[in-house]
């Protein structure tokens, strides 16, 4: 058999792709699966894509979540406030993404081992009949690896479960969100109540000053009265601006929120401060704790932590390699095939340690959900306790206090114009009447913000009536509540 030099080779390395190996059916990649353990892995019975948490859709063409010139305007809802969150907070927008590259590597975990080329040359460059390349003998062979142990499908279930916590982690933070811009909201519509209250209380004292002017000048008052009435009025004033102020500053840190703190901020939160008449007990919202995003979170985590230890005991399971090729040999201008498996012996290195530390760590993610378990049910307890709390104090002004002290006001200044009563005493009872609803007003937002942060923990919506949305995430419910 001859050739010359340049079809020799061409027919070495056509045969060699002509052989090539592909996955061989026979040997099964789920082969050798470990048999029970105490780790197995469980699969995820709360998957977050069963929850349909989305993620939101930006607000606007010029959204870049870098320089932005628009923002909320006009009448603005909870429900509103927490969207233009969503979507426009910068940190949301980076776990949007971290979400998508851990879900674009767990999509290419499961692909199998490239193939390897091989090409060797013998019997050249070397002295006599071996010093050129006309007696080379060469070898093309092409090899591939077969993971045993089912790495491929543990890899993939591993990818899978890292996706899952991922998500989870996204939700947390979306919670938070919602939970901060609630409060937030809450804040400003307080911050917009007591504005009222003073403009209110400055008309009242503008009412009084006339009132006390027209008697003064009937004689029927002193022009120190006069005096102490027009003090009143420019002190009401000094307290207008002030609560302009505050409620400038409750606006920023609400747009802040989703990063407009530089906005237009000429927006009004719409919505009730009203405190519901029916709240939830503390064994209802502890028995809503497990289910919650946050521990739900921890058990994603504990099966990562079960596929990646099923993932290392599989590793302890050697590959199988198996190879084929053409070999031409210079002496007889010989051609003929080849075929190899190896086989690694599992003498010194079984992968032990790698698998004990996986161990470990399913036991320590155990050990640190009972923990976060202890500090949320406390921390539940105490917003459950200033929940009663704020709303028996609201209760408390609403139906009793306010209703007496506003009655009080209006006898006491017609007492007043009747000459019946001092001035003094009727300024006492009217800076009691709004100190009462500048209270009222302060206790419902402290019980609205304990509402949120209840919320906050266990990621559902959370009212009189105890409805659920299912684990879907950030509360978007309203603030209203019947009286």
């Amino acid at each position: 058999m001859n050739m010359c030099p340049s079809w020799r080779w061409l027919a070495i390395t056509w045969g060699a792709a002509a052989i090539g190996l592909s996955p061989v059916e026979g040997v099964a990649d789920d082969a050798g699966s470990s048999g029970d353990s105490p780790y197995e892995v469980v699969e995820t019975t709360l998957a977050w894509k069963e929850l349909d948490v989305g993620f939101p859709a930006p607000l606007g063409s010029e959204e870049t979540f870098g320089v932005r010139t628009s923002g909320p305007t006009g009448a603005l809802t909870l429900e509103e406030a927490v969207r233009w969150a969503e979507a426009r907070d910068p940190g949301l927008a980076a776990l949007r993404l971290e979400v998508a590259a851990v879900e674009a590597e767990a999509s290419g975990v499961d692909v199998r081992p490239n193939p390897e080329l091989g090409i060797e040359l013998e019997n050249f460059a070397g002295s006599g009949g071996a010093s050129g390349l006309g007696g080379a003998d060469a070898t093309v062979s092409l090899s591939q690896a077969f993971e045993l142990g089912g790495k491929r499908s543990k890899r993939k279930a591993l990818g899978d479960h890292e996706s899952n916590l991922a998500r989870w982690e996204y939700t947390l933070a979306r919670n938070d969100r919602a939970a901060e811009t609630k409060v937030a909201f809450v804040a400003v519509m307080a911050a917009q109540e007591q504005l009222q209250l003073a403009e209110d209380l400055v008309l009242v004292a503008e009412e009084m000053l006339a009132s006390i002017s027209r008697r003064v000048k009937a004689g029927s008052s002193s022009p120190i009265e006069e005096s102490r009435a027009r003090v009143e009025l420019e002190i009401t004033k000094v307290d207008l601006e002030e609560a302009r102020r505050e409620l400038a500053s409750a606006r920023t840190r609400l747009a802040s929120n989703w990063n407009g703190a530089t906005f237009d901020l000429s927006f009004d939160a719409v919505g009730s401060l009203d405190v519901y008449e029916e709240t939830p007990t503390l064994d209802e919202l502890l028995a809503r704790l497990d289910t919650s995003p946050a521990f739900v979170r921890w058990d994603a985590e504990s099966e990562r932590r079960r596929a990646g230890l099923a993932l290392e005991r599989a590793m302890a399971r050697p590959d199988l390699t198996i190879g084929s090729g053409i070999r031409y040999s210079a002496d007889g201008d010989d051609v003929s095939l080849l075929v190899g498996v190896g086989l690694p012996l599992s003498v010194f290195d079984r992968n032990r340690g790698a698998s004990v530390a996986a161990e470990r760590r399913i036991e320590r993610v155990a050990t640190e959900r009972a923990m976060e378990r202890n500090q949320a049910a406390t921390e539940l307890a105490q917003l459950h306790h200033d929940l009663i709390a704020n709303q028996n104090e609201a209760r408390a002004i609403r139906v009793r206090a306010l209703p007496e002290a506003e009655t009080a006001f209006a006898a006491a200044r017609d007492a007043y114009l009747r000459g019946a009563m001092r001035l003094t005493d009727v300024l006492d009872i009217e800076r009691l009447l709004f100190e009462l609803r500048s209270r009222y007003v302060a206790v419902a937002a402290a019980y609205h913000t304990s509402y949120a942060e209840i919320q906050r923990r266990l990621g559902t919506p959370v009212n009189g009536n105890l409805e659920s949305s299912g684990g879907r995430g950030p509360a978007q419910d309203g603030m209203g509540g019947s009286r």
